[in-house]
């Protein structure tokens, strides 16, 4: 049984295969790449790009290097399409590499060079399944980092092999030297690209635990090692809290799992090996440096700010978010459930791992369509397909060559069940974290390939027309695959968070300050403002235009009075941007409510975008750690109430607090800007913010945002803004294209564009507009993921507006506009009644009874035949 892969394929033709697979997926993923921004981080990994930014931690600092080279010689391309390139790019060489490495794995196994078609036809599949697979192909269409991992770990796994193939008594240590460099520097692209790291080391010592004895003797060690760095581990922990090092006893159990390699591999590695690697791990980690050196230059964002030592390795070890343990698991951590360790761990390998697993082939709304079959039927046969193929390629592969078995499922155990254990998905995640496990998707390929060639190898023994007939079934999947996945992986002509970002800049009166929530609301402003994309449209609204409208019609100038100290502040923060920026609305300042938790990020806003706070530096340092702070969070002991005052006499009002409440960071580091900025600048609430800190009865909804202003009411519009911006500002590209295709996300987002219509309709019908009340709402479901719940109220819109005509004389219209009642409502067991009493009113009997007739088959029968009746006795009389 062979210990390494076999030479048994032409070098030429696998070559020229590999480049064959390469060149078609670069293709398609080019043809189906997001021309603009997309929802998420791409937004803030193509500014950071652009600008040489610095984004979220732990930074991916290599990926944004290497999209800011390519922004440089992009041949003056948008800079977006450019970066998204990139990821094309770097997915469609990962899908090249997971044809060698298929190969060299199948080679493993085979008897000569006449079966060397079998290596081809397993590569060729495995790269085709993976490189359309659902979350592979969605991290190569839009600049995100999990492309440059995908290529680094199958990069890694092919050299591997290569190493394994050539080497002598562990010879060429020179590829397990470039190995730990493209390690360390994928780190720079993102940490998890060391996950498959022990399983290298594991194919690396294999070949010396040839006999019984030294195997043995081998897992031995292995399990006491083990069991030593876990000891380790709980006694360096608590010691770590206590010194104010959270990750001591990660970095004392780094240091003795490498103390114990040095000292296994003496006989084989030598010093001046291990220095070497060393170094290259160095300049692998080396990119980080330009988190450190960039982020003292304070560019446009500099998430984090690491520029000292002690917010660099916050920043680097992701402190932020906390620490966690992969010994706690975050699921039912209230104890609800009442799970032990081994429920909560099945609880996220189902929920996550599995469940995004049955997302990546045969995408099953595509296929049901085509088939006209229930989605959830195709879905039982598409995982079936996938499961025996996989099982059934890793046990053709452990009969045929338990050695390349070993060393394959070593690498999908640390990139499935591992990541499991390590990553610790919580039950409450903000988004579906399907691309963490994208590299175990791009493993189980391997593994449906080898199942595939198991088939053919089994039937072409017996039958040769069968196998061919299988083999080109077999041959089609991927082609099935390809094409159930196209439609909703094709971001050519989409650009809904391009304009979703702009719609919110473009909202809001010049200078004006705006407080959004998260990444989807902020990532695609912050883009729109720093990167220059020919597809963005500017657009600044007149100061004061119009008069806010409520129920009351409340009427008062909206008009700002920024004093000389606010002026000189906007000067100072404009000539910034302008240096940094080259986008749109460069004016308004976004304040995310998330970030304000951070000191750093407030002083941020005051240094780079004008933002007054009179607060003393030292309190804003100190906001998370010194009760002392004014920042620092606190409950309000009593009811409470803050006046806020402008600058113009009277332009004032009073918010409330009740006891108990608990005010954050952010909570008051927003108040503090609205006590300090209200009357200078105007301020809004973007209408993604869940939570307006108190100010909920002061917001005057224009549309995408919410205006702070003085007066007080629960449904408060400046309906003449409002119009204008539905009407006429904002863009709406694609939304109504149903050739583009709209994900979870994006249905969601845009029920904000139907909430702003609706508020329209709602307005229109208490005028008594009714042909407005109606388009608006129209257009509000339009934009709504749930139309029918809207259906009910639509219908009798249409039938208050059809008395109305019927009222003023317009018979036909009156009856049309009944008509639409009915194809919205055709269950509404009030409408016959209606539309009989119309026809009464109206004198026009025969349109009643062509009406009535219409609800024949949706209705009781006989009670509308009754109505007919009366209708044609009414007409005789």
């Amino acid at each position: 049984m062979n210990l390494i892969p076999q030479p048994y394929v032409n070098k030429k033709h696998n070559l020229f295969i590999g480049l064959f697979v390469f060149a078609i997926t670069l293709l398609v993923y080019y043809l189906t790449m997001a021309r603009s921004l997309s929802f998420w981080d791409a937004g803030e990994y193509i500014t950071c790009s652009s600008i040489l930014g610095v984004p979220h931690p732990p930074g991916n600092p290599f990926y944004i290097l290497l999209g800011r080279f390519f922004a440089i010689i992009g041949l003056n391309l948008p800079h977006a399409m450019v970066v998204n390139f990139l990821s094309g790019l770097l997915s469609a060489f990962a899908v090249m590499f997971t044809y060698f490495f298929t190969v060299k794995f199948v080679t493993m196994w085979l008897k000569d060079d006449t079966e060397a078609y079998l290596a081809y036809f397993a590569g060729f599949l495995a790269a085709s399944y993976t490189a359309f697979s659902f979350t592979f192909w969605n991290n190569a269409i839009e600049a995100e980092v999990y492309s440059g991992l995908a290529f680094t770990i199958n990069l890694v796994i092919w050299l591997t092999m290569i190493w394994v193939e050539r080497s002598k008594n562990f010879s060429h240590q020179n590829i397990l030297l470039l190995i730990i460099y493209i390690f360390f520097l994928g780190f720079g692209i993102h940490q998890t690209s060391l996950q498959i790291a022990p399983a290298v080391l594991l194919i690396a010592v294999y070949p010396m635990l040839k006999d019984t004895a030294r195997t043995s003797a081998f897992w031995k060690k292995t399990g006491l090692a083990a069991v030593g760095l876990i000891v380790l581990y709980f006694i360096f922990q608590p010691i770590g809290k206590a010194s104010q090092i959270p990750d001591l006893h990660k970095y004392v159990i780094f240091l003795a799992f490498i103390a114990l390699l040095v000292f296994h591999l003496k006989e084989h590695v030598s010093a001046k090996t291990w220095l070497l690697a060393l170094f290259l791990v160095f300049v692998g980690l080396s990119t980080h440096f330009f988190l450190f050196i960039r982020s003292a230059h304070r560019p446009f964002i500099n998430e984090g700010y690491p520029h000292t030592i002690k917010l660099f390795t916050d920043y680097v070890l992701r402190r932020q978010y906390g620490v966690t343990s992969m010994f706690v698991r975050r699921v039912d951590e209230s104890g609800a459930l009442g799970y032990n360790l081994l429920q909560k761990l099945w609880y996220q390998f189902d929920y996550h791992f599995l469940r995004y697993f049955s997302w990546q082939f045969f995408n099953a709304e595509t296929v049901s369509k085509w088939m006209k079959v229930p989605q959830i039927n195709i879905q039982f046969f598409s995982n079936i397909i996938v499961t025996f193929l996989g099982f059934g390629g890793a046990y053709y592969q452990f009969k045929k060559n338990k050695h390349s078995f070993i060393y394959f499922s070593s690498f999908m155990f640390f990139a499935s069940i591992a990541m499991v254990i390590v990553m610790n998905l919580s039950d409450g995640e903000v988004r579906d974290r399907d691309y963490f496990f994208a590299t175990a998707y791009n493993f189980w390929t391997f593994w449906m390939a080898v199942g595939s060639i198991g088939l053919i190898d089994y039937l072409r023994k017996r039958n040769k027309a069968a196998t061919i007939v299988v083999a080109a079934l077999l041959l089609l999947l991927p082609i099935i695959n390809f094409a159930s996945q196209y439609f909703i992986h094709d971001r050519s002509r989409e650009y809904i968070a391009l304009d979703y970002g702009q719609n919110i800049l473009n909202s809001v009166e010049e200078n004006a300050i705006i407080f959004t929530n998260g990444d989807n609301d902020t990532f695609p402003v912050w883009y729109a403002q720093a990167v220059y994309d020919p597809a963005a449209i500017e657009y600044i609204p007149p100061s004061n235009e119009g008069q806010p409208t409520d129920v009351e019609e409340i009427i008062y100038d909206t008009s700002t009075n920024p004093t000389e100290v606010t002026r000189k502040n906007i000067e100072r923060a404009m000539k910034f941007k302008n240096d940094q920026c080259f986008g749109i609305r460069k004016d308004v300042t976004i304040a995310n409510l998330s970030l304000l938790n951070t000191p750093w990020y407030i002083h941020q806003l005051i240094d780079h975008e004008g933002v007054e706070f009179n607060i003393p530096s030292s309190h804003i340092d100190q906001c998370q750690d010194n009760p002392n702070s004014v920042l620092y969070p606190k409950q309000v002991p009593k009811d409470s109430s803050l006046k806020i005052k402008g600058v113009k006499p009277g332009d004032e009002f009073t918010v409330t607090f009740k006891k108990g409440a608990v005010l954050y960071v952010k909570d008051l580091a927003v108040i503090q800007i609205i006590k300090d900025n209200y009357g200078k600048r105007p301020i809004y609430f973007a209408v993604t913010t869940p939570d307006a800190i108190g100010f909920e009865g002061h917001l005057q909804n224009e549309g995408m945002v919410d205006r702070l202003v003085p007066t007080k009411g629960a449904n408060q519009f400046n309906m003449e803004r409002l119009v204008a911006n539905i009407d006429s500002v904002y863009s709406y590209r694609g939304i109504m294209d149903d050739t583009i295709y709209k994900d979870t996300n994006m249905r969601r987002l845009l029920n904000n564009y139907g909430a702003a219509f609706m508020r329209t309709s709602q307005f229109a019908h208490s005028q008594r507009d009714y042909a407005n009340a109606i388009k608006y709402m129209e257009k509000a479901i339009d934009f709504i993921e749930n139309k029918a719940r809207f259906y009910v109220g639509l219908s009798k819109l249409y039938t208050e507006a059809g008395y109305f005509l019927l009222e003023n004389d317009l018979i036909d219209e009156g009856f049309a506009h009944l008509e639409n009642a009915i194809y919205y409502n055709r269950t509404d067991e009030e409408l016959p009644g209606a539309i009989f009493q119309a026809a009464i009113y109206s004198e026009a009997y025969e349109k009643g009874r062509d009406l009535l007739q219409k609800m024949k088959p949706y209705q009781d029968s006989v009670m509308i035949q009754s109505y007919i009746d009366r209708l044609v006795r009414s007409k005789t009389e």
